[in-house]
């Protein structure tokens, strides 16, 4: 894992390809990101611990406390910030997932015999 230094804290990278992006914030009391938005991204936010605001261009500001998360669309002009305490979140940026993305060749359900067999375990 590799981890960066910013003026809000350290991001740890846990997961980066081409869809998603996972990274661990160790957020320093009352520090804020950029004023951004994301072309093509969700912004999701996962407070670990601490207390977590976000503010968007909708015109309002989201608190998030331990174990609550909040996503940000593409598009959206947001930034998220600290109070006064540390706080660790867990971001993922993301591309839309289409939930209709599964070819099913077999329909899951109760074991047969012949699964067992095909596994070795009877």
């Amino acid at each position: 894992m590799t981890t960066f230094h910013g003026t809000w804290g350290n991001r740890t990278l846990i997961f980066d390809n081409s869809t998603c992006l996972v990274t661990v914030l160790d957020l320093e009391p009352n520090q804020r990101c950029s004023w951004h938005y994301h072309n093509q991204n969700f912004n999701l936010f996962y407070v670990v611990v601490g207390i977590l605001g976000v503010r968007t261009d909708k015109g309002y500001t989201t608190k998030l406390i331990e174990g609550q998360s909040f996503t940000v669309e593409p598009g959206v002009k947001h930034e998220f910030f600290t109070y006064n305490m540390e706080t660790t979140i867990v971001e993922v940026a993301y591309v839309d997932y289409d939930h209709n993305d599964i070819i099913r060749e077999k329909l899951g359900g109760p074991t047969h015999e012949d699964d067992q067999e095909a596994e070795g375990s009877v």
